[in-house]
């Protein structure tokens, strides 16, 4: 017997393999354990750390081999709301690389209006000195690298993986 791993313990703060559960009402369900969310967290900042020189399209390949299989090994859980929650913190990551991997303020410009964001009369772009994380916040990232953009550049959603697992 492995002491370090046995533990007596109330089944709602137990974990086994990834996997916890938690009342609801009158039945239990399963939720995700939070070290598992902590590591997947780990394997995406590898994915989409900002000094891996990859292509954005290579990126996008080894992301959604990683969430396929993450979300059909936790499919099982009933965790909308962690899916969800997961979606937008990638897509603040892919945001946060992207804006790496234009570099200028010049070439920001540009591709924010190709990507249909209209500066406004009072905003002279995004010369911003915010740091990439903090920028990959803001709002004119966030409307010209909508969910829809990430659609199109091939991004497979948690959320959108998980319900066309469920059944109906």
């Amino acid at each position: 017997m492995n002491h370090e791993k046995s533990k007596l313990t109330p089944a709602f703060k137990a974990t086994l393999l990834g996997f916890g559960y938690y009342l609801a009402r009158t039945e239990v369900k399963i939720r995700i354990a939070p070290e598992a969310v902590k590591r997947m967290k780990g394997t995406i900042r590898r994915i989409t750390s900002r000094t891996w020189g990859v292509s954005m399209a290579h990126r996008m390949d080894k992301l959604n081999r990683f969430s396929v299989g993450w979300v059909a090994y936790f499919g099982l859980a009933d965790s909308q709301r962690a899916f969800g929650e997961i979606d937008t913190w990638v897509r603040r990551r892919l945001r946060q690389v992207q804006w790496v991997q234009w570099k200028t303020a010049a070439k920001r410009n540009s591709m924010l209006q190709k990507l249909g964001y209209e500066f406004g009369d009072r905003e002279h772009g995004l010369g911003t000195r915010k740091r990439y994380w903090r920028a990959s916040h803001l709002k004119p990232l966030e409307i010209a690298m909508s969910n829809a953009y990430w659609e199109a550049q091939g991004y497979k959603s948690f959320k959108g993986s998980w319900s066309r697992q469920r059944p109906a």
